[in-house]
């Protein structure tokens, strides 16, 4: 079950505390998991960034919609030789509620200084450009980012979103 799932921190330690400090890792990956499961569409900017294998498309990474015809999401989750879709409007992956816009990606853009084999130094940041706009309407809109070049004052509230799970397995495999 992968809903829309929304953890809650501070705009000063949202990045920096999250890769360091995770409220639960799992995997080797080191996930972030937990959180409550959102409303639906109450977070109508978030994306499910799917790949194309065979005549299936799968989800791979969440993103948000910071333009009609343009997603953010992280570098680490896109490779220039597959084929992307993004469904916005989405909630459950497991279900259509009818509300999905499904758009596909024509042009991939990863930051200039990102090395995948050095994820610490991070600029792990990719731009998509969709293939249409999007159409903003109740479950689909633009995410809410603060004017160009702004910082947010510390303490600021925010919200991370993404396509998570409440709790994790911890497996002990030193049997």
């Amino acid at each position: 079950m992968l809903r829309i799932l929304v953890l809650s921190c501070l705009a000063a330690l949202a990045v920096a505390e999250l890769e360091h400090q995770p409220r639960y890792l799992e995997d080797s990956f080191q996930r972030v998991v937990g959180g409550e499961v959102a409303s639906p569409n109450s977070w109508p900017w978030q994306i499910s960034l799917q790949y194309q294998s065979g005549s299936s498309f799968y989800h791979t990474c969440g993103g948000s919609l910071i333009r009609a015809g343009w997603v953010m999401t992280a570098a680490h989750c896109v490779d220039s030789s597959r084929n992307y879709r993004v469904v916005l409007g989405e909630h459950d992956l497991n279900s259509n509620s009818g509300r999905e816009q499904i758009i596909s990606v024509s042009q991939i853009y990863i930051h200039s200084n990102w090395v995948s084999s050095n994820v610490a130094n991070g600029f792990d940041i990719a731009l998509l450009r969709l293939s249409s706009n999007a159409a903003l309407n109740s479950y689909v809109q633009l995410a809410s980012l603060p004017p160009s070049g702004q910082v947010l004052p510390h303490n600021n509230p925010c919200y991370i979103t993404g396509w998570g799970r409440t709790s994790s397995q911890f497996y002990d495999i030193s049997l």
